[in-house]
Formats: C-alpha cells, structure tokens, sequence
C-alpha cells in the first residue's frame, strides 16, 4: 500500500483493535448491515470497458442525494438523543442512500454486473441489508462520530485495497468476459466494512463496524 498507508496503519490498528474490544458488546446479531452478493462472475466485456462514463449519472445522482443526507443526518442525531429511535420515514431515506451508494461502488468496483437503479435498491441482487430502526444509547450516539473515527481510518485503507482489486477484476471482465471468485470475495469484503462504517456513522445501526461479517453471501459462479 505504500508508506504513508503502512504508516497510517502502524499508528491508529491499536486504536481501531481497542475500539472493536471495547464496543463489541453493543453489537447484536440482529442490528448490523449485512451484505448478499448473489452475482454471477461473467460480466459484458462492453459494460466493462465503458465503466466510467456509464457510472457518472449514478455519481450526479449521488451528490445531489448527498446534499439532503448531510442536513437529514443531523435531524437523525438529534431524534435519538430525544427518542432513542430513528423515526421510520428518516430511516428509509437514510437506509435508501446507503444502500443505493454501496450498489453503485459495487458495479463500478466490477462486484456487480447489475446496473444500478435509485429507485429499486431493495430488488438489486446486490443486497444491502440495514437493520430495522433498533433503539440505540443515548450516551454512544452523542459521541458517535469520535468513535467512529479509527473504523473511518481502516475503512479509508480498505478503500484503497477495493479500487486496487478492481484493476485485475476490470482487465479480466475486458479480456475473459468474468471476473474470479478471488477477486469478487475481497472485494465485497472490503466494500462490505466500508458500509459497515458508513450506516453507523449514519446513525442507522448501533453496530460497531467489525472485519468479521454478520453474514456474507458471495458469488454463485457459474
């Protein structure tokens, strides 16, 4: 990864380890985002090679979704040190974005061979799936972006391992119409915490992100 990650990493893994120790007991099995990758491994070779024009409608979409996010999560932190509970309809909107997001990554990322859609996140046989509006703790919610703060810094790392996996997975789509049940598994890996990160920072889950999955189904190859 290079030096300055190397270095990154050296500095904030004990933080991120004492973290994960510390707020394991506030994850439920039934309380964090779970990944379904129910994805065949070939991929159009044309759809491969036009990624990136194709995936930048998804990107406009994404930043102008992301301006209602940013206001819509400070109403969210502010009903659960109320409430305790997200209302239902913040939920969905919220819930929406994330999952929406992680379906767009995972098409660009060549986890997916499904074009995203905004409107059917729930269908996509990239499922997302986000816990039901559980009660969360006041106290953890309050300082709930300092906590968050060493799963940020390993998730941004991983950031870096998923778009390195996707060069291979992109010269291997292009060339063999496919891609590998290697390359798939580490990549939904990495994306999968990265969500992780993103619905807890987002208040949507009390979880704490962890390396290990509530429940992981990857590729059914062919």
């Amino acid at each position: 990864m290079g030096f300055p990650s190397d270095l990154v990493c050296s500095l904030y893994l004990p933080q991120i380890a004492s973290a994960l120790a510390a707020y394991s007991s506030f994850v439920r099995a039934d309380a964090r985002l779970r990944v379904h990758a129910h994805e065949p491994l070939r991929r159009r070779r044309l759809a491969v090679l036009l990624r990136l024009p194709l995936v930048v409608p998804h990107y406009v979409v994404l930043s102008v979704w992301a301006l209602l996010v940013a206001p819509a999560v400070a109403v969210a932190w502010l009903a659960l040190l109320i409430e305790g509970r997200l209302p239902n309809w913040l939920h969905r909107f919220l819930a929406a974005f994330v999952r929406y997001q992680g379906q767009v990554a995972a098409w660009f990322d060549l986890l997916s061979a499904r074009y995203p859609d905004p409107l059917h996140t729930v269908d996509h046989p990239f499922r997302i799936e986000i816990p039901e509006r559980p009660r969360q703790k006041r106290l953890v919610t309050l300082f709930r972006l300092p906590l968050a703060l060493p799963a940020i810094v390993l998730g941004s790392v991983l950031t870096v391992v998923l778009s390195t996996v996707a060069i291979p997975a992109w010269f291997a789509g292009v060339i063999f119409g496919r891609t590998t049940a290697g390359l798939q598994e580490l990549g939904t890996f990495c994306l999968r915490y990265q969500l992780e990160v993103q619905a807890y920072v987002m208040l949507l889950t009390p979880a704490y992100p962890r390396l290990a999955p509530a429940e992981v189904t990857t590729t059914e190859p062919e």
